[in-house]
């Protein structure tokens, strides 16, 4: 007989627990076959980590009503370059002379900023590999669900290459969208819900199953955001310190269709994000329509 429900317990630490329920022992969540299914695919079937009702009915509530990344905006991410196995392509980079094309790896990409200044090494003009010479967004792919912030995305600039740590946006789309986009995975809301299914690396797989809303092109939210994400972008200051970052973090939760408590929630999750970051994200939260 098929299986239609699953109770689960979390983030239990020692074998006891399983015998006994203290005032401290996680709550044991019913899961549906249905909601891991829309969730995870039928194909995986992935049991997230639910600590508690609040995850639980806000999890349900986002997959019932916004599709994932690829049935709502139809891209696909891949990668361009490895670092090792592409080695012989790359030379030390020369900024005395016209470079070549530089080399971004993953750690040289932080939430909207790509800093080439920090490449290494740079591609050879004979190397006779062909990268579209165009900006692309691209997110980190070496992650934890304890990192501070487990979805990292940034623009990758027009003449720069990436190698596997990244994975770079493979559908052409115009600049606005992928600004609009770039906000949307940097938000702290997909990053909750990312963590849900990350071990230690952001796949292709998983970004193309997280929830993210649609956003009308032709609609005030949508030019907003993208001029949110281009300010963060270029700005001198650290993105996180900046009053258009908790704007944005404010807009994006409320396209998930958050409440207040449950925005609270969610940055709740973030311990290494500094208590004042959370708060002016949750206060522009509370003072958007």
């Amino acid at each position: 007989m098929p299986t239609g429900t699953i109770r689960c317990r979390f983030g239990l630490g020692r074998p006891d627990d399983l015998e006994q329920i203290r005032p401290d022992t996680p709550l044991t969540v019913e899961l549906t076959r249905g909601f891991i299914t829309r969730l995870s695919g039928n194909d995986d079937l992935a049991i997230p980590e639910i600590r508690g009702p609040m995850d639980l009915r806000l999890l349900e509530r986002i997959s019932a009503r916004i599709a994932t990344l690829q049935e709502g905006w139809n891209i696909s991410f891949g990668r361009e370059l490895n670092a090792t196995d592409d080695r012989h392509l790359f030379d030390p980079i020369d900024r005395h002379t016209a470079p070549g094309r530089p080399v971004l790896e993953g750690k040289q990409i932080d939430s909207f900023r790509a800093s080439v200044d920090e490449c290494r090494y740079q591609l050879r003009t004979d190397a006779g590999v062909r990268i579209p010479r165009r900006p692309r967004l691209a997110y980190r792919d070496v992650a934890s669900a304890t990192n501070r912030l487990t979805l990292i995305a940034a623009i990758i600039p027009a003449d720069a290459v990436t190698t596997h740590t990244l994975f770079c946006l493979k559908t052409p789309l115009p600049l606005d969208v992928q600004h609009v986009l770039c906000a949307l995975l940097n938000s702290f809301v997909a990053n909750y819900l990312i963590r849900f299914r990350v071990n230690t690396h952001v796949t292709v797989s998983l970004v193309s199953r997280l929830r993210v809303p649609v956003v009308n092109h032709d609609g005030r939210t949508f030019r907003r955001l993208s001029t949110l994400a281009q300010t963060l972008m270029h700005s001198p200051a650290a993105a996180e310190t900046q009053p258009e970052y908790a704007e944005l973090q404010g807009s994006v939760a409320k396209l998930y269709g958050l409440r207040d408590e449950e925005f609270a929630h969610v940055l709740s999750t973030f311990p290494l994000i500094p208590e004042e970051i959370r708060s002016a994200a949750l206060a522009q939260f509370n003072n958007l329509q």
